[in-house]
């Protein structure tokens, strides 16, 4: 289930050194030191971590029925995926270096509730990446940010006024009402196979809908968001003095926050022109359709059963 998306707008990052820019996200990679190199002074300081504002990342359709200074150096990403922030720090940095080798592993998926929803949604999910634990560092004529990329999914439900179905068997399935209930979960037999729930609804089922897009992301940041992230860091320059690097790795990590975002959009969407075409909609509809025909076959098990008169007393025995 999901929202119609929104364009991705920019997020104002709290940087130790005032701006009138906005911050943007950052890689790093690793590097094997050279013979050593002599220190360069100045060139590093306290990189801020990034985050997506509340009103920023990319939003799952909803289910109803920056300037760089003239002179820099190229930058090497080195990302790790973390879902347990460290304190930013930077490193004074050296002139010297080997070839810089980036190193990108992943962390454990974060998916907070949060959200408001419209009185026609119920529910959805949305992809606010930030960056944590960065830091920069100069050598060999290349600046290197180090930072832990995080992926955040939160997502949000409501029941649009419709009756919960935790069961089959709880009380709400009468031996009455069992085929109205079993009528607004079945999903539609053609794609995307969603459920009317005009009456009657899962509360269970729609927030795994919304956890489903959070774990699609998810594995999305693995197979392509990671090198995304990378060719857009390694694609600027960063100036070799302070304060205008850390300013410089701030707008380079933020740049690169919002093209994951926007290129994680596009993938959602796929080919599709619609919530019920957009790809994401799609395989989360049929992640659940299984869950959702299970639970309306039981609710018809359930009814009947209820409706079954019970077997009649076996007739008394004669008096002796």
């Amino acid at each position: 289930m999901a929202t119609h998306p929104r364009p991705p707008a920019r997020v104002l990052l709290a940087h130790p050194h005032p701006r009138p820019t906005k911050t943007r996200r950052n890689r790093s990679s690793n590097s094997e030191a050279a013979p050593p190199p002599p220190t360069q002074s100045g060139n590093s300081g306290s990189d801020p971590d990034i985050l997506t504002p509340p009103e920023e990342g990319r939003t799952t359709a909803p289910e109803e029925e920056g300037d760089r200074s003239d002179k820099g150096l190229p930058v090497v990403a080195n990302i790790r995926i973390n879902h347990n922030p460290v304190a930013s720090a930077s490193h004074s940095g050296n002139s010297k270096t080997d070839d810089v080798v980036s190193a990108v592993t992943k962390g454990i998926l974060s998916q907070p509730s949060g959200g408001t929803l419209s009185a026609t949604e119920f529910g959805k999910e949305s992809f606010k990446p930030t960056f944590t634990g960065v830091s920069h560092a100069f050598a060999g004529g290349k600046c290197t940010i180090t930072a832990t990329f995080n992926p955040v999914c939160p997502w949000i439900t409501q029941s649009r006024g419709r009756d919960d179905v935790p069961s089959a068997t709880d009380a709400i399935v009468t031996k009455d009402n069992w085929p109205d209930i079993k009528s607004d979960l079945a999903p539609r037999a053609t794609t995307p196979f969603k459920s009317p729930r005009t009456h009657f609804y899962s509360k269970s089922l729609v927030e795994r809908h919304e956890k489903f897009h959070g774990t699609d992301d998810d594995g999305w940041v693995t197979s392509s968001g990671l090198d995304i992230v990378k060719t857009k860091l390694e694609s600027g320059t960063v100036a070799n003095s302070e304060p205008a690097a850390t300013t410089a790795v701030a707008d380079l990590l933020e740049a690169a926050r919002l093209k994951s975002i926007s290129e994680n959009l596009k993938w959602y969407k796929g080919a599709g022109t619609d919530h019920d075409s957009f790809e994401g909609e799609i395989r989360a509809y049929a992640d659940g359709k299984p869950e959702y025909q299970k639970l309306a076959d039981d609710v018809e098990v359930q009814g009947k059963k209820l409706a079954t008169p019970p077997p009649a007393a076996p007739p008394a025995a004669p008096p002796h």
